[in-house]
């Protein structure tokens, strides 16, 4: 078990109870596709504490940090990672500041 899949546990069932918790009649479609998904997250991460790896043999599925940090947006509906980033939060780092605005060039005082 992992400090990253309890840590992804923990965030999908809090998701999953502020969500049903905000219910104040029938769901509609929407919210309850919503609920359903986060509670597939956790169902997963849950399965995953079983042993120390998750899916793709590590809890980030990358191959340069196996043992590294899960991104907390990975799998967040309202604001999801983009295409091509995966649970790696040190990859996802690093494609997030190569994707920044490159700064202006440092002038040399003479």
């Amino acid at each position: 078990m992992s400090y990253a899949d309890l840590r992804e546990l923990q965030t999908a069932l809090t998701l999953a109870a502020d969500l049903a918790s905000g219910l104040q009649t029938a769901p509609s479609r929407q919210d309850a596709d919503q609920l359903v998904d986060a509670l597939r997250r956790a169902l997963s991460a849950a399965g995953s504490l079983s042993s120390d790896t998750g899916t793709g043999g590590s809890p980030t599925g990358c191959a340069a940090h196996p043992h590294g940090a899960v991104d907390p947006l990975y799998g967040d509906p309202e604001d999801p990672l983009p295409p091509g980033y995966g649970k790696c939060l040190l990859c996802n780092d690093r494609r997030r500041r190569a994707d920044a605005r490159p700064h202006p060039p440092l002038r040399r005082s003479a």
